[in-house]
């Protein structure tokens, strides 16, 4: 947790790659382009100096339907190092795009818009739809509290059955489930969508996670045993009783209204994650 961030750029001109900064500058002069929103690594300051840069481009519903489904993944390399390096990855979008993804309940689907920094918007719509998928539903927070929670007591569930019936590795599938139900619980009850777990150290240090909930994290991780993931289960368990909520005194009521039909959409109340 040493490790500096990397500079967080808020204009193409602020890109210190010439590959990355020529590349853009030749996409913003074409019609069908109409913004440009830098995300990953390069959006959230986590990784290497020499990090690839990913970006979504804002096309036209035009432009975009006329893409084959091959070329909507645009990547360059470095030719000049070995073994050679990524450098770019975008993806051009269109407002299909946005409008699929604010009808999604799926966390990821949300997560990369409230770390997107948009870079070339000359109409604002690009930031109007970041902010759109950014924003938390808090209408929803209940619901998908929840859902996490429920999650995190099954896969519990699960691994003591399997280790008591002797199953060792169904159980601690079930483990490695369970710790990454906790981590789904822990962003959602700071009402936030979950990000994508390849920085999960440095998202939950940036939201300021207390000290013994991050060791209690890490030690599960690092060597997950039921013992381990039933006392952070309880540590989360109290963090959500202490926000004032109730259901957790009542965990199979709580569960029958996660898979009721009038309850939340079925790819999240089937999901395992």
């Amino acid at each position: 947790m040493t490790e500096e961030k990397l500079p967080i750029v808020k204009s193409i001109e602020e890109i210190d790659d010439p590959i990355a900064r020529e590349k853009l500058d030749q996409l913003i002069k074409e019609p069908w382009c109409q913004g440009a929103m830098l995300w990953g690594s390069r959006a959230t300051g986590f990784g290497a100096p020499g990090t690839d840069w990913d970006a979504l481009i804002y096309v036209t519903e035009e432009y975009y339907d006329s893409l084959e489904v091959k070329d909507t993944l645009w990547l360059e390399f470095d030719e000049s190092v070995e073994p050679r390096r990524l450098v770019i990855d975008f993806s051009p979008v269109a407002d299909s795009w946005f409008r699929q993804q604010m009808d999604s309940p799926l966390d990821i689907d949300h997560s990369p818009y409230a770390e997107g920094v948009v870079i070339y918007d000359p109409t604002g719509k690009l930031e109007e739809w970041r902010q759109k998928l950014a924003a938390y539903p808090e209408e929803d927070h209940l619901d998908r509290l929840k859902n996490k929670y429920v999650l995190f007591l099954g896969s519990l569930g699960n691994a003591d059955l399997n280790q008591r019936r002797g199953f060792t590795i169904d159980s601690k599938l079930n483990m490695y489930r369970a710790v990454v139900a906790a981590a789904n619980l822990w962003f959602t009850l700071k009402k936030s969508w979950t990000p994508p777990l390849k920085w999960w150290s440095r998202h939950v240090k940036d939201m300021n996670m207390p000290e013994e909930t991050y060791d209690m994290f890490c030690d599960a991780i690092e060597a997950p045993t039921f013992e381990k993931l039933r006392d952070l289960f309880r540590h989360l368990k109290q963090a959500i009783l202490d926000e004032g909520y109730e259901f957790p005194n009542d965990s199979f009521t709580t569960f029958l209204e996660t898979i009721h039909v009038r309850g939340r959409p079925a790819q999240i109340r089937h999901s395992y994650m």
